[in-house]
């Protein structure tokens, strides 16, 4: 389990220190105070692939995907500066001390050096412009370390197929991230279900028992094939035919996809961004009892942001007589520090409930 994060130079984070991290995170604050900054930084130190995931995040920020493949140094610095704080080169830093210390991770990003370039030869004059920019690209590197494994280098660069690495070596710690900025892909859930099945783990049908107690009207879970695509269907009550999940309901198609999601990343980390979206209030009580069962039953540690009172309030019945297991972290934005998460302890979280206090 993660107990605390060390933040330097990303995004909006000049510094942040965040101790005292528990298995349910409560994420609030409001816009532009750093929430789904510090839910990025959290999934970048979760892998040796930050440099690839850079460009998952800029789809979930809907700033698209699509790499153009720079020529010259401006355009190189503006695929990655918006990682940097105030758009700097000073080196980011994202430490993660975890339990055991086995668990800890660190990210390190910074521009090093400069690309060795093949300039142009031939009868082709090369103005100075040209050749300040041929010269000059630079290298930007990602290095990951877990404790107790070799640190991993990666230096990204551009070929015309695409964005490579120069290492092989590929290590992460379980971790997902749940956004509406990015949606699963419709076979996502079939690959994972299909996992816990092969392993005929009992996660199965905990996650079924979840599942049947929000929608009484769903018997069963199975994969099916679904215009030659597999996808999740349901059989459901007094209806002959099964239908897949996302014909149902969005929300329960998200639902799902977090039930199994606990069970696939066992002993692991899940993001969930807007929790209470896709999910109608009066449900809400009942799905936070759900999802806390799931990741205790399944060792996964989560860290959920939230917009909505109405979500808060249906913790409520969870967090008490379970004080220790729950932490209340504020996100909040200056222009002297600019972004900061301020913890506290599930106690507060009880007492701020219950006397109605506004903590978003």
């Amino acid at each position: 389990m993660i107990d605390s994060v060390n933040i330097t130079n990303f995004r909006g984070f000049r510094s942040l220190e965040v101790p005292n991290l528990k298995k349910i995170n409560l994420l609030v604050g409001r816009n532009s105070s750093g929430k789904s900054s510090f839910l990025e930084a959290l999934f970048l130190a979760s892998g040796s692939l930050a440099a690839h995931s850079v460009f998952t995040l800029r789809a979930t920020r809907r700033m698209g995907n699509q790499v153009i493949r720079p020529t010259d140094a401006q355009s190189y610095r503006g695929l990655w500066e918006d990682l940097f704080y105030d758009f700097n080169d000073k080196r980011i830093s994202i430490k993660v001390a975890g339990n055991p210390n086995s668990d800890s991770r660190k990210l390190a990003i910074e521009y090093t050096r400069s690309q060795a370039q093949e300039l142009p030869f031939g009868n082709s004059p090369v103005s100075s412009v040209s050749l300040e920019q041929i010269t000059a690209m630079p290298q930007i590197e990602f290095r990951w370390k877990r404790e107790g494994y070799a640190e991993i280098l990666s230096q990204p660069r551009f070929t015309n197929t695409g964005l490579e690495t120069d290492t092989k070596e590929v290590s992460f710690f379980p971790c997902i991230w749940y956004t509406p900025g990015a949606g699963e892909l419709p076979d996502e859930n079939p690959k994972r279900f299909s996992e816990l099945e092969k392993r005929g783990d009992s996660k199965i049908d905990l996650i079924k028992a979840a599942i049947n107690k929000e929608f009484p009207f769903i018997r069963d879970l199975s994969i099916q094939y679904h215009a030659s695509v597999p996808m999740m269907f349901a059989e459901l009550e007094d209806r002959p035919r099964k239908m897949p999940i996302s014909l149902l309901s969005d929300g329960i198609n998200r639902l799902l996809g977090i039930c199994i999601s606990l069970g696939y990343f066992a002993g692991g980390t899940m993001l969930i961004d807007q929790f209470e979206d896709g999910f109608h209030y009066s449900l809400l009580p009942s799905i936070w009892n759900s999802i806390y069962k799931l990741a205790t039953e399944f060792r996964v540690q989560l860290f959920i942001s939230t917009h909505s009172k109405e979500c808060m309030d249906a913790m409520l019945p969870v967090v008490k007589g379970n004080e220790d297991d729950f932490c209340l972290l504020r996100a909040s934005r200056t222009e002297a520090v600019g972004c900061t998460v301020t913890s506290l302890p599930g106690s507060y979280l009880e007492s701020a409930l219950e006397q109605e206090f506004e903590v978003r």
